[in-house]
């Protein structure tokens, strides 16, 4: 039991996990807070130490038969009927918490973050069909009310999701629809109808986009492709109170203002609306190379290099969000700290101690997320006083970096920084973003790693964001 509802009833465990798991897949914005939650529901029953003991359980049951079969092969009965005593008692104890460790394999051990189904362009990559996601965000509204139902200490914040997904419009065929659709959509349709080798949509596409301009007038803002769904705001601008400003001075954690590029990139954002894969190897098999797109020669090579990526990969946020950076002014809490010499020591920092990373090379991102999802959302609370519903503690994002970074110096070393998100990859295999080397382009550096890279010559850079920053449709 975990404990009553607004009419008194009694709420289990049952009745709540399942709802945290859907939202967790349906919402994966505010998956973290989720997971947290039910990590707390599931720690009154069932502790992540108690799961780690199941795991010695299960290691120790499957050994038990074989060692059983050597006792007999040398005639010792004693120890047989010891071992076979052991087995059955280990049995009972695993399948009478089978179900609990069940759910606390599934919150406990690292996952990724799925793919937000609702992302423009997303939803195949995420494992759903345009047909299926009306129903998944019936199921999310409904979990929500459940939720509202039986967690009353959380119902404002269901609420607030719940008017959100009440507020979802889903055009799951955009080539009936009455509404006026840019070409930067359609040219991302034509992308997919011809991965799935449907060439009676492409040639009824190719059509509409063949009566587009053929100006050079850059393309329709992403904001403008969501159909009303959601406008970016004109920047992530935020007045931290002096309170939170001291506690981010502790953590060294300093207010930084990244200005606004916009008008500036406008004109290759329209690229990461169509990415057509590419799994093309460099020499070194942790990076990615891409071929060659036609961009305008006064470009730097390393911020072609840097478009490619969008142009080949959709990319994602941590939160498992379709990321297209917007390039906005925005206020943020940043690790502002030198770039590293080779050869000399790694800078420290409060934050590092609070999240108890010991080194901030030598991590993988997988390692990273890890610890973020554990202990991120405490330390914004606890430390920082501020809201996780409302903020984020996360890898530098590529394009906070790019800004800050050329204001303050950073990619002069042969040194490469963890940035939030994600290439997807043709395989649906993603590849965590970093970059920053000098050797590879300093500040436009941007490549994908294997999420379980920890070189070290790569080093993680922390940032506190708005979460409106990492959505997209809401």
């Amino acid at each position: 039991m975990i404990g009553r509802d607004r009419s008194g009833k009694t709420v289990t465990l049952h009745e709540l996990l399942p709802h945290f798991f859907n939202l967790g897949r349906a919402d994966t914005l505010y998956r973290d807070i989720y997971l947290q939650r039910a990590r707390y529901c599931l720690g009154r029953q069932f502790s992540p130490d108690e799961h780690q003991t199941m795991k010695r359980l299960r290691t120790s049951e499957a050994s038990l038969p074989n060692q059983i079969r050597n006792a007999m092969n040398r005639g010792n009965w004693q120890e047989v009927q010891d071992l076979s005593k052991r087995y059955k008692s280990l049995q009972e104890e695993i399948e009478e918490k089978k179900v609990l460790d069940e759910y606390a394999g599934k919150l406990f051990d690292y996952h990724d973050t799925p793919i937000d189904p609702f992302s423009p362009g997303m939803h195949k990559i995420a494992g759903f069909s345009s047909k299926n996601l009306p129903g998944l965000r019936a199921e999310a509204i409904q979990s929500l009310q459940e939720l509202s139902r039986h967690d009353q200490d959380w119902q404002d914040f269901y609420a607030s999701r719940l008017a959100i997904f009440k507020n979802l419009t889903i055009n799951t065929d955009s080539l009936d629809s009455l509404q006026p659709v840019s070409e930067a959509a359609l040219e991302e349709e034509a992308a997919e109808a011809l991965a799935s080798n449907d060439m009676g949509r492409l040639a009824t596409l190719a059509t509409k986009l063949s009566h587009f301009s053929a100006s050079s007038e850059p393309s329709t803002p992403a904001s403008d492709l969501l159909g009303g769904v959601h406008k970016l705001p004109d920047d992530y601008r935020f007045e931290f109170s002096p309170k939170v400003l001291k506690n981010a001075n502790a953590l060294d954690l300093e207010l930084c203002s990244a200005p606004c590029r916009k008008k500036e990139y406008a004109p290759y954002c329209r690229f990461a609306w169509h990415p057509t894969y590419s799994d093309m190897q460099g020499n070194h098999h942790n990076v990615l190379q891409v071929p060659d797109l036609h961009l305008p020669s006064n470009l730097p090579e390393a911020l072609k290099s840097r478009i490619q990526l969008f142009a080949v990969h959709p990319f994602i946020n941590s939160c498992g969000v379709r990321f297209l950076p917007n390039m906005l002014a925005e206020d943020v809490l940043v690790e502002d700290f030198p770039e590293p010499e080779a050869g000399t020591q790694l800078p420290s920092s409060g934050l590092l101690e609070a999240l108890g990373i010991k080194r901030r090379n030598l991590l993988s991102r997988n390692k990273i997320e890890t610890i973020l999802l554990e202990k991120g959302n405490d330390l914004l609370r606890g430390e920082l006083g501020l809201d996780p519903c409302v903020f984020k503690l996360i890898c530098i994002p590529p394009d906070l970096h790019l800004r800050i970074g050329q204001e303050r110096g950073w990619g002069q070393q042969k040194i490469w920084t963890h940035f939030d998100g994600y290439m997807i990859m043709a395989n649906t295999d993603r590849r965590a973003l970093a970059g920053g080397d000098i050797r590879y382009g300093g500040i436009y550096d941007l490549l994908g790693i294997s999420n379980s890279y920890d070189s070290e010559r790569i080093i993680a850079r922390f940032a506190v964001v708005q979460r409106q920053r990492l959505a997209i449709w809401q």
